[in-house]
């Protein structure tokens, strides 16, 4: 996201002003609701704080921010590998409804008691129905592409309501955020996910609350036609439902993969973060006059478990990516308690996303590349304790069924720069095997590596290929040592600090490899002049599999070999 404007990727698909006043009304009211002069005539969240909604992940203006923005990553990322490859306009139009669906997702936790968190996806549906909604109705169907959607379909098969109702029926899909309140099977059985919206929206909130209270629900001008659209199995009808769904799929996702660890708070401002030394929650409560600050620890191994999660997301090939801010706890115990609530979040994350990509529907559309269970999880080893993530990948396999065999152990990337990350995480894997390896083994050695005791399998299997456009900065002095890099041509050019002179960089002689072996910041920017494809090493995969120094006796003798080759 851009530093300047975080959510500048919204603006094509809700205006801000819009969002603003959304924000306002529907969300600012639960960051009210969790603060702790309320909280503090609550004998509940005394009791166990750790299961009350305030004590939750934010679920107020921040929130809704970073899962919109979080969902048009999403998609643009999971576009034809775990949902069908849409042309760019009709993948706009997904992302418009996905961001339309998340302004309303949470709405429903301004009630902040169990009843009130039990029931907030039917109270978004019921949302959709109301005039607090008419702003956004009112946008969407307002001149533009998703109007002349909905024009063209009500030409060719008319919906038999108001493109109104079409609009506020297409809202109310955001009550399937809720993996319990619509299971992941509806989004394929669309009969099944049409018959729930019209049980849940002509069934009153009153009687939702308290079973056999009574009440109607929603007023709607044709109920006998209510989301009958959804259920269509060709035409312009079924291809707008197969759009809501996938925006509906991608919300579910990005819902889960929303912000944690130093970023995470609660609905109610506070930090939640975990004790460094024992792998406790902790939360900081401070009152609205900011006159005081306290420090609070309480058994919340889910709270401990994601606030110990650096970054959770999917990949570009579609895998579950997981960094941690730390390994290292004082002591076994906390260790091992820090492994357990991270296996535990990272469970709740996997359980949630891949049921939500399961059997996509790709009418007249590019098959994902990818099958949801086929997916693994891949976690990042912490640089203070790499052998955290072992540890969490033994609980997660050993807990979790699903998980056996699954699960995967890489170096840590989070800590590169955003773009030698996203470089990284788009590139091409090398096969161990093939013919690039059996020529780079060949070249390196010729140009000063020593190959002779490379374990292929494990030196490159973290290893990609990737082609730096010229005018790309590689790397930039002062960014951290996350990649080694070997050129695969000529084209790369590194400019030293400390008034030495640039240099050209020679085809297959590794570059960043000070950075790497002294776990400092890089000492030079690289830059490619030209288009150059290059191999991509995780520093630490470089350190323990690639590096071997030469001692005196050998440089000699290398360089009497290459000086005798003449």
């Amino acid at each position: 996201m851009p530093d300047g404007n975080p959510w500048e990727s919204l603006d094509a698909h809700l205006p801000r002003p819009l969002r603003e006043a959304l924000e306002e009304a529907l969300w600012r009211p639960i960051e009210a609701q969790a603060t702790l002069e309320v909280l503090a005539g609550d004998a509940s969240f005394f009791a166990d704080p750790g299961r009350h909604p305030a004590m939750f992940a934010d679920h107020g203006v921040v929130h809704v921010r970073d899962v919109a923005a979080g969902l048009v990553r999403l998609v643009e990322v999971v576009d034809g590998v775990l949902l069908p490859a849409r042309p760019p306009a009709r993948r706009s139009m997904v992302q418009t409804w996905g961001v339309a669906l998340t302004y309303l997702h949470d709405v429903g936790m301004v009630d902040l008691s169990r009843d009130g968190r039990r029931v907030h996806p039917q109270y978004a549906a019921h949302l959709a129905f109301s005039d607090d909604v008419t702003p956004l109705v009112e946008h969407l169907l307002a001149a533009g592409p998703l109007r002349r959607g909905l024009d063209e379909i009500e030409h060719a098969d008319p919906f038999g309501m108001p493109l109104d109702t079409v609009v506020r029926e297409a809202l109310s899909l955001s009550a399937a955020h809720s993996k319990s309140t619509i299971p992941w099977q509806a989004l394929v059985d669309r009969d099944t996910f049409a018959r729930v919206m019209r049980e849940m929206v002509f069934t009153s909130m009153a009687e939702h609350r308290t079973p056999g209270s009574g009440g109607d629900g929603i007023d709607h001008p044709a109920p006998a036609a209510a989301y009958s659209w959804l259920t269509a199995t060709s035409g312009p009808k079924a291809d707008l439902a197969d759009d809501l769904v996938d925006a509906v799929r991608a919300l579910r996702a990005a819902d889960v993969l929303r912000q944690r660890g130093t970023t995470l708070r609660t609905s109610g401002g506070f930090e939640i973060f975990f004790d460094a030394r024992s792998g406790h929650a902790m939360c900081t409560l401070r009152p609205a006059d900011g006159r005081a600050a306290y420090v609070v620890t309480y058994d919340d191994h889910r709270g401990a478990g994601e606030a110990n999660i650096a970054m959770a997301s999917l990949t570009p090939s579609g895998d579950l990516q997981i960094a941690f801010h730390r390994g290292a706890f004082l002591g076994e115990a906390g260790v091992r308690r820090a492994a357990e609530s991270v296996a535990n979040a990272i469970a709740d994350i996997w359980s949630d996303v891949v049921p939500s990509f399961r059997a996509v529907t790709s009418r007249g559309l590019q098959a994902p590349s990818r099958d949801a269970d086929h997916l693994v999880v891949r976690l990042e080893r912490p640089a203070d304790h790499p052998a955290f993530a072992d540890l969490v990948a033994h609980e997660l396999g050993t807990r979790y069924a699903e998980l056996t065999n699954r699960v995967q152990v890489v170096e840590d990337v989070e800590s590169a720069a955003p773009a030698e990350r996203r470089r990284y995480e788009r590139g091409e894997p090398v096969d161990p095997q093939g013919a690039l390896v059996d020529e780079a083994l060949e070249r390196l050695a010729e140009h000063g590596s020593d190959t002779s005791v490379f374990d292929r399998g494990v030196a490159f299997a973290q290893v990609c290929r990737v082609t730096v456009p010229g005018g790309t900065v590689l790397v930039e002095r002062g960014s951290p040592p996350a990649f080694v890099y070997v050129p695969l041509g000529h084209g790369l050019t590194v400019r030293p600090v400390g008034g030495y002179s640039a240099a050209a960089l020679h085809p297959w002689v590794p570059v960043g490899t000070t950075g790497a072996i002294r776990r400092a910041e890089r000492n030079a920017d690289i830059v490619a002049e030209r288009d150059v494809d290059v191999l991509v090493v995780p520093g630490p995969v470089y350190v323990r599999s690639w590096l071997r120094p030469l001692r005196p006796e050998e440089l000699a003798h290398r360089l009497g070999a290459s000086a005798g080759c003449g």
